[in-house]
């Protein structure tokens, strides 16, 4: 391909420009259009989905986020994940889904986090240390495909020592094949 003339540069840098600009018209237009203005779910319903495929959709975010062994310990936040930015508020978890979890050997309960400083590691009042865990609800993007955000952080033990601060959150999609929840993609999301 042959050098482009300033005047066919100039057109081509235009053109990128208008295209930019229209898809950020297009994409802004579409989150007015939805009418919310959720963080987690934005523009999608919560997904009917039997306690049993919660649970199941909640172990294969899990199975996503961590190599999965018996040294890994998990404990469930009381709250789900708000539909809003940040991580203070949302529905009380139920406890056939920690139950659930726990059966699969997945959890070893709840921990309500406590913190000696708003950005310290918190601590459960428990002996070891390991991740707490949050999942959202589950919403529906189409017929057979669903998404839920998935949040961990490490946590202490009640005396000791702290483990390092670390905090992620990711959004999975899932679909359901041949009876089982499976991850097809995932994207990581940042502090707000």
């Amino acid at each position: 391909m042959g050098k482009l003339d300033e005047n066919t540069r100039g057109r081509l840098l235009d053109l990128t420009r208008a295209i930019r600009h229209a898809a950020v018209a297009a994409i802004l237009t579409a989150c007015v259009a939805s009418g919310d203005s959720y963080i987690r779910g934005h523009g999608l319903a919560i997904a009917k989905v039997s306690p049993a495929d919660r649970a199941q959709i909640v172990d294969a975010a899990i199975h996503a986020a961590f190599d999965v062994s018996p040294d890994l310990i998990l404990r469930m936040y009381p709250l789900d994940l708000p539909r809003t930015a940040g991580d203070t508020g949302g529905t009380p978890v139920s406890p056939a889904l920690v139950n659930a979890l726990r059966d699969r050997g997945l959890v070893r309960g709840i921990c309500h986090p406590v913190r000696s400083a708003p950005k310290n590691t918190p601590h459960c009042s428990t002996a070891d240390a390991g991740y707490i865990i949050r999942s959202s609800d589950v919403f529906s993007i189409s017929r057979d495909t669903n998404e839920i955000y998935f949040a961990a952080e490490k946590y202490g033990p009640a005396t000791g020592v702290k483990p390092e601060a670390l905090r992620f959150e990711k959004a999975y999609e899932l679909v359901k094949r041949a009876g089982a929840w499976r991850v097809v993609r995932e994207g990581r999301l940042h502090e707000r």
